[in-house]
């Protein structure tokens, strides 16, 4: 038996691991974050939320992101106090520290894993170094998972309606977490027959709490008619091949690994294989079935961990395919769907089935559970290397760079055409002045996701018509390079050009357009 001085002891030696291993992540993050230049949707909330002169404003900022506002609105008051983009990234650092916090003191899983799973690509880069609302989400699912117990009679059903009520309010792929550990939740005493919670106050407290954030999401995710991102539900005849095609991204998801190169941001090792495309998709689709069902396997035999694991990677897919397929950075909830799953399943004792065989077979991949997520947060850690890597020797865009030249020449005070508008709107966020975009024909900082945007369709002959407007020269701040003979057409002089940028539509290209008075 242990006694309680050795209980006391491990649970300072425990403590002292958590402690040691988030500040070393905190410090290290910060690194990358100080050599991370942030790309436009990093600076597009930050703008956002700069722009906004009240909360009325901020709500109307808001209407074509299709976004929940709880980044925005941490991000208002600072707005308020610093102009500077890199206080978002401070906020930020401090998020991701604090579920990485969370996870090393709360999670049932080895030192050894805990250690893999923060320094991995997700936690350690993805959700980290790149700013962005996907990391105040992971807190609250971590939290939850941290609060959640097996005592379903005890537990504190207001305190989790709260969590999800703000992991609701994250983004799109939160709120779907959200919904299946709300289900997992109300659902539970269903599975044990336990009806009376049904007739409990807590109850319909904590389940009128989760709808509020439920609708409350919703409704600042629904864009207007006119958006960018608004239509009906995609109902094809290819439904099987959209589902593989989500399923098959699963590989780069679990095995996160880039190509080394400069633009290695949302591509896989797995590219370097020297077959033909139609192949390797194949063996991308089995290898990340297997790794679903992998996980599958692991937890099945404890029901509720199975069945939230199961809601969470349908409610994934069925998002991805009906609403936005997404890139890398969304797909990745994946990973947390199955990290949570594993983490709720300690909760529950081993459930046996009455043919042996069937219990041998999961009992397998019961006990390789450790060396399973040894291999893949190993990988994920070698995903992170590349990329922290890769993000120290070039910059992630180019927007710093190009504003930082404009203003050694003295023309940040000067009219700029930004196109397109979505990429130079980095570079007005880092100059701190709004740009014309000329196919929108509108001038602004952040963009504005209409539908309908192309107003114009040649930007040169906008940015000309722009010129004889504000009856001055004008600075143009392209993300592609003018042909040689727009640039005799429209008199334009090339200044100089940055393509070093990782993300790819970071690249700027400037031009002067010269005033000639008639």
């Amino acid at each position: 038996m242990i006694s309680k001085q050795e209980c006391i002891w491990s649970d300072h030696y425990d403590l002292k691991f958590t402690y040691t291993l988030t500040l070393v992540f905190f410090v290290l993050t910060l690194f990358n974050i100080l050599h991370h230049v942030m790309w436009r949707d990093e600076l597009e909330a930050w703008m956002i939320a700069r722009g906004a002169s009240s909360l009325h404003e901020l709500v109307e900022n808001m209407r074509y992101q299709g976004h929940p506002m709880l980044w925005h609105l941490i991000l208002y008051p600072i707005t308020k106090i610093t102009r500077n983009p890199v206080a978002m990234q401070m906020v930020h650092l401090v998020i991701a520290t604090a579920s990485v916090f969370v996870f090393l003191r709360f999670s049932p899983f080895s030192k050894l894993l805990k250690g893999l799973f923060v320094f991995g690509y997700f936690p350690f880069f993805e959700y980290a170094t790149i700013s962005r609302n996907y990391a105040i989400g992971i807190l609250f699912l971590f939290l939850f998972c941290a609060y959640f117990s097996k005592d379903f009679k005890n537990r504190n059903y207001i305190l989790l309606s709260i969590i999800l009520f703000l992991m609701c309010q994250c983004n799109a792929l939160s709120t779907v977490l959200a919904i299946a550990l709300a289900i997992t939740l109300f659902f539970e005493p269903m599975f044990f027959k336990e009806f009376t919670f049904y007739k409990s106050w807590r109850f319909y407290a904590s389940f009128l709490i989760f709808t509020a954030g439920l609708v409350l999401s919703i409704l600042q995710m629904k864009p207007p008619a006119d958006s960018y991102w608004y239509h009906s539900v995609i109902i094809t005849s290819d439904i099987p091949s959209r589902i593989e095609d989500q399923i098959s991204e699963i590989w780069n998801v679990f095995i996160p690994i880039p190509r080394i190169e400069l633009n290695f941001w949302e591509t896989n090792v797995l590219s370097y294989l020297p077959v033909q495309r139609e192949l390797r998709y194949v063996l991308r689709l089995f290898a990340a079935l297997g790794l679903l069902l992998f996980t599958l396997c692991i937890v099945f035999r404890r029901k509720i961990p199975a069945f939230y694991y199961m809601v969470a990677i349908t409610g994934i897919t069925a998002f991805g395919y009906v609403f936005y397929e997404g890139s890398l950075r969304h797909r990745g909830h994946y990973y947390f769907a199955s990290v949570a799953a594993l983490w709720i399943s300690s909760y529950y004792p081993l459930v046996e089935f009455s043919k042996p065989s069937y219990n041998a077979f999961f009992s397998f991949f019961e006990r390789n559970k450790d060396r399973f997520l040894t291999l893949i947060f190993s990988a994920a850690v070698l995903g992170a290397l590349i990329a922290n890597t890769l993000g120290y020797i070039y910059p992630f865009s180019e927007a710093k760079d190009a504003a930082a030249f404009i203003r050694q020449n003295n023309w940040q005070n000067m009219p700029v055409s930004g196109h397109w508008d979505f990429a130079a709107s980095g570079v007005s966020g880092y100059l701190d002045r709004p740009f014309y975009y000329p196919v929108a024909d509108r001038t602004g900082t952040f963009t504005v996701w209409k539908s309908k945007t192309n107003v114009n369709e040649n930007a040169l002959r906008a940015t000309l018509m722009y010129k004889n407007t504000v009856k001055t020269d004008v600075l143009l701040v392209f993300n592609k390079p003018v042909s040689f003979q727009e640039i005799r057409r429209y008199r334009l002089i090339p200044i100089k050009y940055f393509t070093q940028s990782i993300v790819m539509s970071e690249k700027f290209y400037l031009y002067l357009m010269r005033y000639e008075p008639l």
